[in-house]
């Protein structure tokens, strides 16, 4: 059995919040480090901003992928519509 299609929702979500926090190397920051920084320093947002809209982009993210990806398309069980 192909090990993808065992994944659920919350696995690719998961996914999807380590691309987010992903670091390129010694220094660098993530993409959810420069979001928070964009939405505090430059719109004057708070952290609770932040994540909310870190988990809607998580949440939209892994709702598309499990609808669109064939890996999902015969796991009904695991997809989330």
């Amino acid at each position: 059995m192909n090990m993808k299609q065992e994944e659920d929702f919350y696995d690719v979500r998961g996914y999807v919040s380590d691309c987010f926090n992903y670091r390129e190397g010694f220094g660098a920051d993530s993409g959810y480090m420069r979001l928070t920084k964009l939405m505090l320093d430059e719109y004057d947002l708070t952290h609770n901003d932040v994540d909310f809209v870190v988990d809607e982009i998580e949440e939209l993210v892994a709702k598309y992928i499990m609808k669109e990806s064939p890996k999902f398309q015969d796991n009904d069980e695991s997809r989330i519509d």
